[in-house]
């Protein structure tokens, strides 16, 4: 989150805002208890598409998470900044089922250390 907002809103940015509540505790909220996680426990799986799961565990809200990685890549592919997000990459090739969730690690694997 740090190194997404220094790289595309970088005036003002203060580090001690991503350790307030509307940083990383929603992040870890979201992540445990939200329907995203829901539905990607069950994208794992079942090997169902996002769609279908979305139809089935929902009852009428939408999956935001996916079509957030979505947008992010546009904006990533756009400024030429792909490879500085390996997690949001991933999670969208994922998403798009063009690789298996067991490659996570492995994109993991190339964060930059820089923020």
């Amino acid at each position: 989150m740090i190194r997404f907002i220094k790289t595309f809103y970088p005036d003002g940015t203060k580090e001690t805002t991503f350790f307030e509540s509307c940083g990383v505790a929603d992040l870890i909220t979201t992540c445990y208890g939200g329907r995203n996680r829901k539905v990607s426990e069950a994208f794992v799986k079942t090997g169902k598409t996002l769609d279908e799961l979305e139809k089935e565990l929902l009852n009428g809200q939408k999956l935001q998470g996916f079509q957030t990685a979505c947008e992010v890549m546009t904006m990533l592919k756009t400024n030429g900044h792909v490879d500085r997000f390996p997690l949001i990459e991933a999670v969208y090739l994922i998403g798009r089922k063009d690789i298996p969730p067991q490659q996570m690690m492995d994109y993991l694997r190339r964060e930059p250390e820089d923020l």
